[in-house]
């Protein structure tokens, strides 16, 4: 009964009360920085989420940390209990945290009346908004797809279509909404014949007759065309009837008419996910079912039915609904992107409040029964041990990862460098758990075509990219791991190169196997060095104690990530590129390792010599 006391007094209600500070301070400052103020405009996955699971961190490892090391934890068999016991607690608060600013922006949130949706330009923002009088225009919809691929080992295929439909006070006139109300018919068919009624005319002509006048059209071609109308229809022809005869200088004349510039556009979304280790062909076939599904229930759907309308702030999805509206006007900016939701404007909150504490109260009953189960430390004076282990000593541990030092230099800059380009993107709100291709492709992916038309920058760059945060986290684990061991050996000139030039070659395999595949990641440089780990495990560089394990674990760990890369979706190519040049790299590379190995044990040994001939011990 005492040890739980103890416990409750020493860690459980500190546990407590660092989750009460983090997760009121940092509602505080968004709820002023951010909504009140509004002094920037941050990706709301980067509010929720990312800042969230950083901030979060910090206090837990500062001073919960030491704390949790009173406690008297078995360290047989594998894992680490005490980073177990430092991930649950983060993980409670910051579920909690993240909970608790969506009910804030919730919460936050005013809505305004609208008499036509008009108004909205000229009011200040609000999120949310009720409108009496407006006109969604269907026909006029813009449409953007966008494909990712996500999962632990890139398993999914993510389709998505956003459609963004334009928003008047009402119906525009017969061809106020567009440049004209007649048929615009692009250059590249020109060449075709255009018979009205049974006469030609030409495309001047054509460009003044209104769709509505259009009783059929019919499209002939080849032997056909020409035997109805000779030479000249030679690229085919478009046989034009309209419901009333008229001849052909009765046309009506072009109608110039002001465009109306929608007041905001409405967001709708269709998504499915299917399995990536589907071919090419089998996923096309896929999107194609996907794409009618969502046509034939975008017809259906009446879009005037909903309650109030939700302004979309900063995402990644407003950003995909702008590029669909931009796709036909690129000088649009700044728009109105507003999500339709059908349900009382009081039942916006749903359970939100309630999870705030139930999230954390779910995470806290967890960690107060692992606490009972576990006994503290025999420690005389425990604040002196408390004092003593000071959040300086706490940051040790990160420092030994983050921090270039002798024989470790080149590995840390090469992972913070890797991190800060990751950071940068999110930040620029191209996403956070995953990264489009078609943004990657811009920040300098790996692409056979863009290789090709002498952009060969892309072989290294791409080293540096990767596809989300999961995809970042587990290969800078990876190279923390080989570069522990690899850089001492090799030293920081010669790792960094081996480094470098293995992820130029493994680019170069992955632009040859896939001739337009957008291709990243540090993988295949990751797979170059662990190629230079066995090539040396297997020659006398190594004592044969060590040689033995660490063979068996690497050769699992990278003959698991290739079988694993035979199921699609994984860019093998750069794998098997990287660890075969980091093979021939390794090889070659022994005879000069050999020698500055002897090198070192001789010094060792003249230096042990000296000490005991100088009657100097170890440790002096």
């Amino acid at each position: 009964m005492k040890q739980f006391q103890s416990k409750l007094k020493l860690i459980f209600l500190p546990f407590v009360f660092v989750a009460i500070g983090t997760i009121g301070s940092y509602t505080f400052l968004n709820w002023l920085l951010i909504i009140k103020l509004n002094l920037f405009a941050l990706d709301e996955d980067f509010i929720l989420f990312f800042i969230p699971m950083g901030l979060v961190f910090v206090p837990v490892f500062i001073w919960l940390r030491p704390r949790l090391k009173l406690l008297k934890f078995k360290t047989k068999g594998r894992g680490d209990p005490l980073s177990g016991m430092m991930m649950l607690a983060w993980a409670s608060i910051l579920a909690s945290n993240c909970i608790a600013q969506t009910y804030l922006e919730v919460a936050t949130g005013k809505l305004t009346n609208l008499d036509s949706i008009s108004e909205i330009a000229k009011l200040p923002k609000t999120k949310y908004y009720e409108v009496k009088h407006f006109y969604i225009d269907k026909k006029q919809v813009r449409v953007k797809t966008n494909f990712e691929i996500s999962g632990k080992h890139n398993e999914d295929f993510d389709m998505a279509i956003y459609t963004a439909i334009p928003v008047f006070d009402k119906q525009p006139s017969s061809g106020a909404s567009g440049n004209s109300a007649h048929i615009m018919l692009p250059d590249s068919i020109k060449k075709i014949l255009i018979v009205l009624n049974g006469k030609p005319i030409s495309f001047t002509d054509l460009s003044k007759i209104s769709p509505e006048k259009i009783e059929s059209l019919q499209s002939i071609k080849g032997k056909a065309a020409s035997a109805l109308f000779g030479a000249r229809a030679a690229h085919g022809a478009l046989l034009i009837k309209t419901k009333k005869p008229f001849d052909v200088n009765s046309i009506d004349p072009p109608i110039v008419l002001v465009p109306v510039i929608p007041s905001a556009w409405i967001a709708l979304k269709y998504q499915k996910t299917i399995n990536n280790r589907l071919s090419q062909s089998e996923k096309e076939d896929r999107f194609k079912a996907f794409a009618a599904e969502s046509q034939k229930d975008f017809d259906s759907k009446p879009l005037n039915d909903f309650i109030y309308l939700d302004r979309m702030g900063v995402s990644k999805d407003r950003k995909k609904y702008v590029e669909a509206v931009n796709s036909k006007e690129n000088s649009i900016t700044d728009l109105t992107i507003l999500k339709p939701v059908n349900e009382a404007f009081e039942a916006r909150f749903g359970t939100k409040l309630p999870w705030i504490f139930g999230s954390f109260g779910i995470g806290a009953t967890l960690f107060l029964i692992i606490l009972l189960f576990i006994p503290l430390r025999d420690i005389e004076n425990i604040d002196s041990y408390l004092t003593a282990d000071k959040p300086s000593s706490a940051m040790d541990d990160l420092k030994n990862i983050f921090v270039p030092r002798e024989g470790y230099y080149f590995t840390p800059i090469i992972i913070n460098l890797n991190l800060l380009i990751y950071i940068v993107m999110v930040c620029a709100g191209l996403g956070f758990i995953t990264f489009s291709s078609a943004d990657l492709l811009k920040w300098g992916a790996n692409y056979r075509p863009a290789i090709q038309n002498g952009e060969y920058w892309r072989l290294l760059t791409n080293v540096f990219l990767h596809g989300g945060l999961l995809h970042v986290l587990f290969n800078m684990y990876g190279l923390m791991f080989v570069g522990i061991f690899l850089e001492s050996l090799m030293g920081g000139k010669r790792y960094l190169s081996a480094y470098l030039f293995t992820g130029i070659l493994a680019s170069i395999a992955s632009a040859w196997w896939h001739p337009a595949t957008v291709s990243i990641g540090a993988s295949g440089a990751i797979f170059g060095m662990y190629g230079i780990f066995l090539a040396l495990l297997t020659t006398n560089l190594f004592p044969s104690t060590f040689k033995k394990s660490f063979l068996i674990s690497t050769s699992v760990f990278v003959g698991y990530n290739l079988l694993n890369g035979l199921a699609g979706g994984i860019d093998n190519a750069a794998h098997i590129g990287g660890l075969i040049s980091g093979l021939i790299i390794g090889y070659a590379l022994y005879p000069s390792l050999k020698r500055r190995a002897r090198e070192v044990d001789a010094e060792a040994e003249t230096q042990q010599l000296i000490d005991e001939m100088t009657g100097k011990k170890d440790g002096e």
